[in-house]
């Protein structure tokens, strides 16, 4: 990524299904005013593309994802890059993880190291179960099983964050 590509906005959505499924989207957004992005040839593409998959894949393996008190490991699936504009890109990662349910309380754990956000985003989860309690960064909007979090750049980040929901 050149110097000039710097980090705007992002974006995820994570669907849980009832078997412990759990399929993530990651969007960042970047500023491009160099065109780093338009100007890759094929395979300069790829190579990009295959270094972001390595260096998420990195990240995600420091980070302690739990479901019900046991690890889980995500994946990095697939990654995409779109530009909106000449000097406006997306990069899109596909990841997914899996974890054991139960019936009645069920909790979703992430650790990671703590930072400050450079950028501002926001993500939206989707549980099987009605959320009863989320410690999350940022600012939370509950309704039912969905779980919206907006946070501003300049937020303090990590940490844990936790999710309890009720499976019938």
């Amino acid at each position: 990524m050149s110097e000039f590509v710097k980090p705007i906005y992002a974006r995820a959505f994570f669907n849980m299904d009832s078997t412990g499924l759990v399929t993530q989207f990651m969007v960042f957004y970047y500023s491009d005013p160099k065109a780093y992005y338009a100007g890759l040839s094929r395979e300069e593409l790829e190579e990009e593309l295959e270094t972001a998959r390595e260096n998420m894949q990195a990240f995600l393996d420091e980070e302690v994802i739990k479901i019900n008190g046991e690890r889980v490991r995500a994946r990095v699936v697939r990654v995409d890059l779109g530009l909106m504009t000449i000097n406006l890109a997306h990069m899109t990662f596909l990841i997914d993880f899996k974890g054991n349910l139960k019936r009645g309380l069920n909790v979703y754990e992430d650790i990671y190291e703590e930072e400050v956000a450079e950028y501002p985003y926001e993500f939206l989860w989707r549980f099987p179960g009605r959320i009863v309690r989320a410690t999350v960064a940022g600012r939370l909007t509950v309704e039912g099983g969905v779980l919206h979090v907006k946070v501003p750049a300049g937020t303090k980040v990590g940490g844990s964050e936790r999710v309890e929901f009720l499976l019938d």
